[in-house]
């Protein structure tokens, strides 16, 4: 009986370091975790910041086809000034 009581204390002693180990892990693995899905934040922010960054593409795309389409237009009023100016200077000669 006391051989009994002797292993049951032995086992309780050396479940004390074992209990610790694994509660110590446990916390651990707990914080990685945590930290992983604070991390992460949003899941759909990725898929947000994709189709804004889309968006912005398309924009500057079709500005840069507006700036293209003045610049155009600008140099054909510009023709258009030349040939008005040389037709006055034959006109005045």
């Amino acid at each position: 009986m006391t051989e009994m009581f002797v292993l049951a204390i032995l086992a309780i002693i050396a479940s004390i370091p074992i209990t610790a180990l694994m509660t110590h892990h446990q916390r651990k693995m707990a914080a990685i975790l945590n930290a992983q899905r604070s991390r992460a934040g949003d899941p759909d922010a990725l898929d947000r910041l994709t189709h804004e960054v889309s968006e912005l593409r398309q924009l500057l795309a079709q500005q840069a086809i507006v700036l293209d389409d003045i610049n155009s237009m600008h140099r054909r009023l510009l023709e258009r000034q030349s040939d008005t100016d040389s037709i006055r200077e034959r006109l005045t000669s």
